[in-house]
């Protein structure tokens, strides 16, 4: 068994590395694969398949922030990474950038397993608590990201976020997510940053591979626990709400910030594991894949689990570590606009690819909206209005509504 589990363990981190380091290619993905392949691991006990989905989620979120960071190439999970490790990035410590959040992730996943026992008694009463008043924090958070913004930007700050916010109801309102999320987030955090970078007089400068440990990586990692937690237990939040809520409740500096999103999306896959136990409910892709192979788990197949999911944290840190090393000692020696125009490239073959004409349209209307919120000169965590504006609804109860005012 222990063997099995091995092979198992090692067949999802292989698939993590390549959902994580290729844009558009998610996990959720190859879950749906595995399902549909499930009479050939009939002869096996489900542990395994649940082995190698969880080793698959764990490895892909630590993989996944090299592009994001390095690339500007973003996915649902990791789009807000994008913004303060493009800015590292151009400092000359996009290397940093991916240790910080390699390390919010470690800490999170080990901070949320030496509190297990706490959660499995308390996540039952936190969940009835949170629940309805989340629209309410949503809503505070919202008016305090655009109160922060000086002058009159920040009526330009509450148009950028109505404006993604109702292109979001639309697009997810009337597309599956797998054909909407992708593109909508690559135009916004993506290509947009990557355009003006190209057009612009911009150049990469060396990077440096030092680190400095400080202190406040427990700051960013505590941070990065508590709304992985939130992700984890509530639906329609996701990583990117979460990480909006819990940097702008606590004013968190961009180091803060990063650590703490490695950290919302390590803990969100051990959360959203932990509510399936305790609560019967499916708050991820990874978790609603093993529902459809088991109603329930028991306390041996968590513990399990959790173990699988430290291990495939070790060594998804230490791959990670070691494939952005390589990647940073050869950026520096090639052009910047060759990189940025070889990167836009990519990713639009990639939405091409994944998602066909309609992600290319979609793609296109969120690089448009992008580029405004950069030439306006406000913050582009307001674009997360795609996301936020349509779970504030959600929450409030009045999705029906308004789609129905909206004819969508």
């Amino acid at each position: 068994m222990f063997l099995e589990i091995l092979l198992f363990m090692a067949g999802g981190i292989a698939l993590g590395i390549l959902t994580g380091l290729l844009p558009g290619l998610h996990p959720n993905t190859v879950f749906v694969l595995v399902l549909s392949l499930a009479v050939f691991f009939a002869g096996f006990p489900v542990i395994y398949t649940l082995v190698f989905i969880i080793s698959l989620s764990v490895s892909n979120v630590f993989l996944d922030f090299i592009p994001s960071i390095l690339f500007g190439a973003p996915d649902p999970d990791s789009c807000l990474s994008v913004l303060p490790g493009h800015q590292m990035l151009m400092e000359g410590r996009g290397y940093e950038a991916v240790f910080l959040s390699t390390v919010g992730g470690l800490g999170a996943i080990m901070l949320t397993i030496l509190t297990l026992p706490l959660l499995l008694f308390a996540i039952p009463g936190i969940y009835s608590q949170i629940h309805p008043f989340i629209h309410i924090l949503l809503i505070a958070v919202v008016g305090w990201m655009v109160w922060t913004e000086q002058g009159s930007k920040k009526i330009w700050a509450l148009l950028v976020f109505a404006l993604a916010g109702i292109f979001g109801m639309i697009t997810l309102n009337t597309l599956p997510s797998n054909l909407s999320m992708f593109p909508a987030l690559t135009g916004l955090f993506g290509l947009s940053g990557l355009i003006v970078s190209f057009y612009g007089k911009s150049k990469l400068p060396e990077q440096k591979k030092a680190v400095r440990i400080e202190s406040r990586l427990a700051k960013g990692t505590v941070l990065g626990w508590f709304a992985g937690m939130i992700a984890g237990l509530l639906p329609g939040i996701g990583s990117s709400q979460a990480g909006i809520v819990a940097g702008q409740a606590f004013r968190a500096k961009t180091k803060d910030f990063l650590t703490a999103l490695g950290g919302i999306n390590a803990a969100n896959i051990i959360f959203t594991l932990v509510a399936f136990y305790t609560l019967g409910k499916t708050r991820s892709g990874a978790v609603s894949a093993m529902a459809q192979l088991t109603p329930s788990i028991s306390v041996n197949e968590l513990m399990l689990l959790m173990v699988v999911a430290m291990l495939t944290t070790l060594i998804s840190v230490i791959l990670t570590l070691k494939i952005a090393g390589l990647v940073i000692t050869r950026m520096h020696s090639v052009s910047y606009r060759k990189i940025n125009l070889s990167i836009i490239v990519f990713l639009i073959a990639a939405v091409v690819l994944f998602t066909g004409l309609i992600g290319i349209l979609i793609s296109f209307a969120g690089t448009l909206l992008g580029i405004a919120a950069i030439k306006l000169g406000v913050k582009r965590s307001h674009m997360m209005g795609f996301l936020i504006l349509p779970t504030i609804l959600y929450f409030s109860g009045l999705t029906a509504g308004v789609s129905h005012f909206m004819g969508i």
